[in-house]
């Protein structure tokens, strides 16, 4: 899809939470965040994403010199289910705006990857060259942000040609409209998030369901290829 093409009227979300709001929330969550992944059992969940031949097929360039970057690295379980399903020893960055999920990943990740390279910051303004990893993923980051689009195409900038770009969000529904009273997030359907990957300037893109599990029925997967030309 062209970057000028038509893409879905959420794309501009006026009411969005500000950072210093979810900076609090997550602050306030981080030292239970992994655990409450476990027992929705959404660890299993993300490496099940990862074991899938779609995606493993196009995690085969990877190797002990792969740079990985985590956008919204919270604890770092993102990371953990990639590492762990392909076997990777890689260099990993991480970029989240709070410091106690940042804690929490340093300890969680520390001894799981060649080099780790967490930042607080902010994911539409990436601290990071062109082109800079093999490749990017994110979870449960976009459903908060403004505009979504301009947010992708900044992970698509640091991307490397021929690289995946591998997220996962909240599938919109009943459960999401319950969790966004507290989370203040929205909700996309594949058909959205297929169209902002594609509006990001992505290749071969493809959204899709977990088969198992929490996520089955709340979330929603996608992955894509940055252009090589």
């Amino acid at each position: 899809m062209p970057l000028n093409a038509t893409i879905p009227a959420v794309d501009r979300w006026e009411t969005a939470p500000s950072i210093d709001s979810l900076r609090s929330l997550y602050d306030a969550s981080a030292n239970q965040w992994q655990e409450n992944l476990a027992r929705l059992g959404q660890l299993n969940d993300y490496q099940c994403l990862f074991k899938s031949r779609f995606v493993r097929d196009r995690l085969s360039h990877l190797d002990q010199t792969s740079k990985v970057l985590d956008c919204g690295v919270g604890t770092g379980a993102f990371s953990l289910a990639l590492i762990e399903t392909v076997d990777l020893l890689a260099h990993v960055s991480g970029v989240d705006i709070s410091y106690p999920m940042l804690t929490q990943a340093q300890q969680i990740l520390g001894n799981r990857c060649t080099s780790l390279d967490l930042r607080r910051g902010d994911i539409r303004h990436l601290p990071f060259a062109d082109a800079s990893f093999d490749v990017v993923i994110f979870a449960h980051v976009l459903e908060h942000m403004a505009e979504p689009v301009e947010t992708l195409r900044e992970m698509v900038r640091v991307l490397k040609p021929g690289a995946p770009l591998i997220g996962s969000v909240t599938r919109r529904g009943l459960g999401q409209a319950l969790m966004s009273l507290y989370w203040q997030n929205r909700g996309y359907t594949s058909h959205q998030l297929t169209s902002f990957l594609e509006a990001s300037g992505l290749e071969t893109v493809k959204s899709f369901d977990y088969g198992t599990g929490w996520s089955q029925w709340m979330c929603i997967a996608a992955i894509g290829v940055k252009s090589t030309v």
